[in-house]
């Protein structure tokens, strides 16, 4: 049993391994909020059905990689806020 990504991961003798966010079931969610329940807490969550879960599971955000804003250039900027580069003679 290794740790990965904040889940359990499992090893399969077969060669393929289940993480925790696979087993995500209803009752899941009704485990936490019982969980809450005896804690005090006053925070309930929404039980989802099966097939929203595995729809979460699914989903994809197709840009979810690019850059959205462009990267500011740090040191330039720091150099800037002190009057630029000292010259080189």
């Amino acid at each position: 049993m290794r740790l990965q990504n904040g889940f359990t991961k499992i090893e399969l003798m077969i060669g393929g391994s289940v993480t925790e966010f696979d087993k995500i079931t209803p009752q899941t969610y009704i485990d936490m909020n019982k969980e809450f329940e005896e804690d005090g807490t006053m925070v309930r969550i929404e039980v989802p059905t099966q097939e929203q879960i595995d729809k979460w599971k699914q989903w994809k955000v197709p840009d979810m990689h690019e850059r959205t804003a462009p990267t500011p250039d740090m040191v330039q900027d720091m150099w800037d806020a002190i009057g630029g580069r000292p010259c080189k003679h």
